[in-house]
């Protein structure tokens, strides 16, 4: 069976959301498994010695105007979001708690938590705002919370976070696949490309 391809994303990232839909179509054409790991950029950043990218004032203008453009280059609802940056570890804790034992369900989750983000104006580092989405894609109250805040949920944040920087992530979104990595959403006809056969 081919390798899967590993999806590095930060929920809070305005690229992943425009990447989200259609990394999944082409794991789908190529016979790929895409295997999203939620992260916190920030810290895959701070570890690679890396400035936050919308620190500077010009990259941050920059920014908040290609976030609007991209979105309406892939066909999506967009609205600012509350603020950014914006830390996203209750809901990458809860995506991971969630994945060990009903995948599916935390796949929804994911695509769920990007939408109320970037196109419905939700605070996803609010602890009740979470519980909400997460209770929309059927999942309980009580296993939210616990997902958020307790033990296996940090760890497993920590562990994707580790494995991040071990491999070389620069961004988000990020897709290693066959030992190639591709960061951003508009790198994806490159991962295309890859997959068809080309490059090294």
């Amino acid at each position: 069976m081919a390798a899967p391809i590993r999806f590095y994303l930060d929920f809070a990232s305005p690229s992943a959301y425009c990447a989200a839909d259609r990394v999944g179509q082409l794991g789908e054409e190529f016979g790929r498994k895409v295997e999203w790991q939620p992260i916190l950029m920030w810290a895959v950043l701070k570890a690679h010695g890396i400035a936050p990218p919308m620190e500077p004032p010009a990259k941050r203008a920059y920014f908040l105007n290609d976030m609007q453009r991209s979105a309406d280059f892939f066909g999506l609802p967009y609205q600012h979001p509350v603020r950014l940056p914006l830390s996203s570890h209750l809901a990458a804790r809860l995506y991971h708690h969630v994945f060990q034992s009903r995948p599916e369900t935390a796949d929804a989750l994911a695509r769920r938590l990007l939408t109320a983000f970037f196109a419905e104006f939700r605070d996803i580092s609010d602890e009740g705002t979470l519980v909400g989405l997460a209770g929309e894609v059927g999942i309980p109250d009580d296993e939210a919370r616990e997902g958020m805040k307790g033990a296996a949920g940090r760890a497993l944040l920590e562990k994707a976070v580790q494995d991040a920087i071990s491999a070389g992530v620069v961004g988000s979104p990020y897709f290693l696949v066959d030992g190639e990595g591709f960061f951003g959403a508009d790198r994806l006809p490159q991962l295309r490309w890859f997959l068809a056969g080309g490059g090294r």
